[in-house]
């Protein structure tokens, strides 16, 4: 073998050795995507709220007055507020509220001494935010009951469905307002 053929194989079994940039990326991102799944969220695991989630967006459907479709919230507003109110509040908020009827909520909720935890829950699920001043963290946005709430708004800065500006908006008529 010649000098330049002794160096060509050298270089062959170096490169072969080592892994070709792609691959070395990929291994990277791998791996630190896998370090990012066990970070911690700074909340409870979903298991150990107060409320399972169908529970807990039935107790919340009743005192918003209003159907709630987005699941994925209702987690983490359960663990924002569980900070702040006791498990055996929320239980027995919607012990209260399983069966009743939505005409009764409010009356039931009064008289229950769970004013302040339902009036959380309300305002999270319609604003999307949490706290107030500098602790105030918003949760969701568009996803905020404020919108649908009104029958006609969406949140600023989202444009809807294309072609959604050439509908007429719904007067207060047809919103079932009275002038």
């Amino acid at each position: 073998m010649n000098k330049h053929s002794d160096a060509f194989v050298l270089e062959k079994r170096a490169t072969a050795a080592s892994p070709d940039r792609r691959e070395l990326l990929t291994t990277l991102l791998a791996a630190a995507l896998a370090n990012a799944v066990c970070w911690p969220r700074g909340g409870i695991a979903a298991e150990a709220l107060p409320l399972g989630r169908d529970h807990f967006l039935e107790l919340s459907a009743k005192l918003c007055a209003m159907q709630i479709k987005d699941e994925s919230l209702a987690d983490a507003i359960q663990n924002a507020l569980v900070s702040q109110y006791a498990a055996s509040e929320f239980k027995r908020a919607a012990s209260i509220l399983e069966s009743a009827p939505s005409q009764h909520v409010d009356r039931l909720i009064a008289g229950s001494g769970l004013r302040d935890l339902a009036k959380s829950i309300v305002s999270v699920w319609y604003s999307g935010q949490v706290g107030t001043g500098e602790k105030a963290r918003v949760l969701a946005y568009e996803e905020a009951l404020a919108w649908p709430a009104t029958g006609y708004a969406k949140p600023p800065g989202t444009c809807g469905e294309f072609g959604d500006w050439i509908a007429k908006p719904a007067s207060a008529s047809d919103l079932g307002h009275r002038p």
